[in-house]
């Protein structure tokens, strides 16, 4: 049993935030890319797919941050930090999770499947991408946000411009909310020479987190005007920035609690843009 929740903790099941925010522009691509309610099959495809993938991105973080955990105040408990799992039992347990995301995926279609590939070594880059990129918060968004691509990829078999509007909004989002997760390991990131969006822009922190934000919701307001929706589509979206905008004004001190709440939070903010999409279709 206590290996059973050891897997658990190292894939973050008992802490789903991450599968919602990936889930929240999977969803929204579903909707937009079907012009309504999407195929039940590739809906239950997707759905599953990202708790695989979500899954799977943690344990190969865990691998790879093994040696850096430790060091670290929010994450020296992880499991592995702890040995309480071996490397090798992350390893096999990886593979399982990259097999079963594999046998959804080759459920789609070809360029789907093309995608996917490109997602699983984002996958495995990313969480090598803190050693040496100043920002690699821009790194995760563009690994999250190919789940759009590849929702058009599967539905339409052509990714649109919509679809890449829709990625570029979804790859600012991952970086206002993850600077904001940057933030409660500032000290200790800077402690064992990990690099983070906050640790990049320092006092300026805050108004990068907002510029993201703010060419989030102006893209996503592009897309509605472009696409004629209505006054519940427009709605929403102001609901979802009130939300955005509130979260970020508690974080102007730089306080960590806060900031992890803002981190949170998001999912809020994903919640309401769904709505708008839903909304109008």
């Amino acid at each position: 049993m206590n290996k059973i929740m050891s897997l658990i903790s190292l894939i973050r099941l008992n802490k789903p935030i991450g599968i919602f925010l990936l889930l929240w522009p999977t969803l929204w691509a579903l909707w937009l890319s079907s012009n309504g309610v999407p195929d039940s099959r590739i809906l239950i495809i997707f759905i599953s797919g990202v708790v695989l993938t979500r899954s799977l991105g943690c344990a190969v973080n865990d691998f790879l941050d093994r040696e850096i955990d430790i060091k670290v105040f929010r994450t020296k408990n992880r499991p592995l930090a702890l040995k309480k799992i071996s490397t090798k039992e992350t390893l096999l347990f990886s593979l399982i999770l990259a097999i079963l995301s594999l046998l959804l995926v080759f459920q789609l279609n070809i360029y789907a499947i093309k995608i996917a590939f490109i997602a699983l070594i984002f996958i495995i880059i990313y969480p090598l991408t803190k050693r040496f990129l100043p920002i690699p918060q821009a790194f995760l968004g563009v690994t999250f946000g190919l789940s759009i691509l590849m929702v058009y990829a599967a539905v339409q078999n052509q990714i649109p411009i919509q679809a890449w509007i829709l990625f570029i909004a979804n790859t600012f989002w991952v970086l206002a909310y993850d600077s904001h997760y940057g933030v409660v390991d500032m000290k200790d990131d800077k402690k064992n020479k990990i690099m983070s969006a906050p640790l990049t822009f320092g006092k300026q922190t805050m108004k990068f987190i907002l510029c993201c934000y703010l060419i989030t919701f102006l893209l996503l307001t592009t897309l509605g005007i472009w696409s004629d929706y209505g006054f519940l589509y427009f709605l929403a979206l102001s609901i979802a920035f009130v939300v955005a905008f509130s979260i970020w004004k508690k974080c102007l001190s730089f306080e960590p609690k806060a900031n992890f709440n803002a981190f949170m939070s998001n999912n809020y903010v994903g919640f309401f843009i769904f709505l708008g999409f839903l909304s109008q279709l």
